[in-house]
């Protein structure tokens, strides 16, 4: 059938096409298209994104089953606690599912795996633990390997989901961040993990140097996998503590500190390894009324150092629990 479309570069093809859905004007019914210079963005209205828009026929997809709740056999009357919604990483769907319905955790599974097309595994999410950020994750339905490879943005990111920590709801905020990177600038990013900040960094932008720190030997390993999967040159992987690590690599123009839960503790570290006038994006999960107290304390770890801050941006990246959110800060330390 015949639809309005946006023709983007296949490389700025994945930034754009989320943009779309975020905004709901992706047909998402019909399938998108691509050849060798370009790919064809399907969409129900015309919104001004830099590209052309053009009418071209697609196909239409086969209609699948959305919700995958409608699929689990269970009682009426434990049905509200069933999930709302799982993290997709490659093959491997990532659910948390409340005590009242573990009873039920196999047929959850096996509903996902129903829905959605492209998993073959679901894994129990039960929260993230020890030292490396690792969830503790058991398989309730499919293949049994947390192995898999995920896609975004066009690159390809090897893990094991079981060994290390991903989160594709970053997705876009890696984007922000990237976009923000320029021509000759050194990055550091403290808390790399199998390397999405650093490889995307590293592929899209111009920097002089990418170091990309973990203290997780898992997590290096598939960093340094993905570096050959992705070609990504001007980027060199660290294994060590970052508060030690820092300090060898030289001043940086920008420090990624992607560790919210304690990324704080290591403020100073990351001032000290800063250039004057350098940012940092931090990152921290908090209540919103904690907001303006937690720039105050960074703005006196900043005068402890010698060094001033300047806040430029602040966003609430996603929501984390009922009162929790998880918000990034961009900032500049003079």
């Amino acid at each position: 059938m015949k639809s309005l479309c946006v023709v983007v570069p296949k490389k700025k093809a994945e930034p754009i096409r989320l943009r779309l859905a975020s905004k709901g004007i992706l047909r998402r019914g019909l399938q998108i298209r691509a050849d060798a210079k370009n790919v064809y963005l399907p969409v129900s209205q015309r919104l001004d994104v830099g590209y052309p828009i053009e009418t071209r026929d697609f196909e239409e997809i086969e209609d699948q089953i959305k919700d995958f709740r409608v699929l689990v056999d269970m009682p009426d009357e434990l049905r509200r606690y069933l999930p709302s919604s799982f993290d997709v990483l490659g093959s491997i769907a990532i659910v948390k599912i409340a005590d009242e319905a573990l009873p039920f955790a196999g047929e959850i599974g096996q509903a996902i795996i129903g829905a959605q097309k492209s998993v073959r595994t679901v894994c129990m999410d039960a929260g993230v633990v020890d030292e490396f950020r690792t969830r503790r994750v058991k398989v309730v339905a499919g293949d049994k390997s947390t192995e898999t490879t995920h896609r975004e943005y066009g690159l390809m990111f090897k893990l094991d989901v079981a060994k290390v920590f991903f989160s594709p709801r970053l997705a876009t905020e890696r984007v922000i961040v990237a976009e923000q990177v320029a021509a000759g600038e050194v990055v550091i990013d403290m808390f790399a993990g199998v390397g999405p900040f650093s490889i995307l960094i590293a592929k899209t932008r111009t920097p002089k140097m990418v170091y990309a720190i973990d203290s997780n030997p898992d997590a290096v390993r598939y960093l340094e996998e993905n570096i050959k999967l992705n070609k990504a040159s001007g980027l060199r992987s660290v294994h060590g503590d970052a508060r030690e690590e820092i300090a060898k690599l030289g001043q940086a123009d920008r420090i990624i500190m992607n560790l919210p839960h304690s990324a704080y503790d290591f403020l100073p570290e990351a001032i000290r390894a800063l250039r004057p006038g350098g940012v940092i994006h931090f990152y921290e999960i908090m209540e919103e009324p904690d907001i303006e107290k937690r720039i105050d304390d960074m703005r006196s770890v900043a005068v402890r150092e010698g060094r001033a801050i300047k806040p430029l941006a602040r966003r609430k990246v996603k929501s984390y629990s009922p009162s929790l959110n998880f918000y990034g800060f961009d900032l500049s330390f003079l």
